[in-house]
């Protein structure tokens, strides 16, 4: 390996959501910062990354993200890319580590076997599985990788039975760096009104699983609209709805934009902050205008909770139960199949408005202090891990 490695970061990047960019932006700082590395982002150019992408920035991002083979064609061109200027590869945060087939697999571990490229993968959650082959395939392929650092308890202990005690390390979400590599007290302008409280609502199209009670998104909705209407007509809001996946399938852009219409409809001030891909920091900064957000994406409410906003959270996947139990969230936070209408979010929303209580556990400042860890504990680190306790592999 070259002096200055080159480090290529893969995943689901460029695809319009704003917690995968966020992954990109973020692990290109850190590589620059703790294993002084040249960075090179798999996928379109981010806003703010400042590291070369493997997408030519005179084609249009969006048909890098699009549906079908042409957009296909372009993600394995930009993968091959990557795959063949880096000295490592590392699968940059997610739930990447899963039953789920890639094209990217078979390649890796090609490269990986003939001595090309070092694995490696950092903020990812692993599993759950279906079977016991599934998970005994994610075993093999994870292997060959040099270091996996895993965002969450159960990932970890996970990662222990399957075999992966020497290379796992139990470290946070990649969104925890926001404190240390991009400050957030850089960027931030405080030239808003505050004298009215502003909530940030992000809602997320997800079909409820078999396997984790949760409300339907209508549901919730209803709960949230019908309690914020209620608020209002004695307390002054304004209510901020963020579409925080902007991809023409998979996307927020229309369900927002709905509950945008019926807070209105009500006569509560509600605006629209639509993520439209590129530029992860700018939304950062608005979630860090919020008073109190209420999130169902799961990186709305971790950036909240590392800007410091009081939150709650809409529990519709395991990992979201796992970040919430990670911190220590309380019950009474969590939005679940069993507290999900007008009077579990009327308690929801007097919590986060007025009682200074109402947080997690674990603060802030500490899980973005154990964040750096992610890179620290590499092979590749030049920058002395400090690791919690009981966080480390065996």
């Amino acid at each position: 390996m070259t002096q200055r490695p080159c480090v290529g970061f893969t995943g689901y990047y460029g695809m319009r959501n704003f917690g995968d960019d966020l992954f990109g932006v973020l692990c290109a700082a850190a590589a620059r910062r703790y294993w002084n590395a040249d960075p090179l982002l798999v996928g379109p150019t981010l806003e703010g990354a400042q590291a070369r992408a493997t997408w030519p920035s005179t084609f249009p991002s969006t048909l890098y993200g699009s549906a079908g083979a042409l957009g296909k064609a372009a993600r394995v061109v930009g993968f091959v890319r990557g795959l063949r200027a880096s000295d490592v590869l590392v699968m940059g945060g997610g739930s990447v580590i899963t039953a789920r087939e890639s094209f990217r697999k078979p390649m890796m571990l090609s490269a990986r076997r003939r001595g090309r490229v070092q694995l490696a993968a950092v903020g990812v959650s692993v599993g759950p599985f279906p079977d016991a082959a599934s998970q005994e395939a994610a075993a093999a392929f994870v292997r060959e990788f040099s270091y996996l650092s895993v965002r969450d308890r159960r990932s970890y202990e996970l990662c222990r039975r399957m075999g992966l005690d020497h290379i796992t390390h139990h470290g946070r979400d990649l969104a925890g760096l926001l404190r240390t590599v991009l400050p957030l007290s850089s960027r931030t302008v405080a030239s808003d009104d505050r004298s009215v409280p502003r909530i940030g609502i992000a809602p997320c199209r997800y079909t409820v699983r078999d396997d984790h009670s949760a409300p339907t998104p209508a549901q919730w909705h209803d709960g949230i609209v019908h309690a914020i209407t209620r608020t209002a007509a004695h307390t002054p809001l304004q209510v901020e709805v963020f579409s925080l996946n902007a991809h023409p399938v998979h996307g927020d852009e229309a369900m927002a934009a709905q509950l945008q219409a019926r807070l209105r409809e009500r006569g509560v001030a509600a605006g629209l902050h639509a993520y439209a891909g590129s530029e992860p920091l700018a939304t950062v900064d608005a979630i860090q205008r919020c008073d109190a957000f209420v999130s169902a994406r799961l990186h709305g409410a971790i950036v909240a909770y590392l800007c410091a906003v009081p939150f709650a959270i809409v529990d519709y996947h395991p990992k979201c139960r796992d970040f919430a139990d990670d911190i220590g969230l309380p019950l009474h936070l969590r939005i679940t199949s069993g507290a999900h209408e007008t009077p579990a979010f009327m308690q929801v929303l007097d919590a986060l408005l007025n009682d200074e209580g109402a947080r997690a556990r674990l603060s802030p400042s500490l899980y973005a202090q154990q964040a750096q860890d992610i890179f620290q504990c590499a092979p590749w680190s030049t920058s002395p891990a400090h690791t919690h306790a009981s966080s480390t592999a065996a």
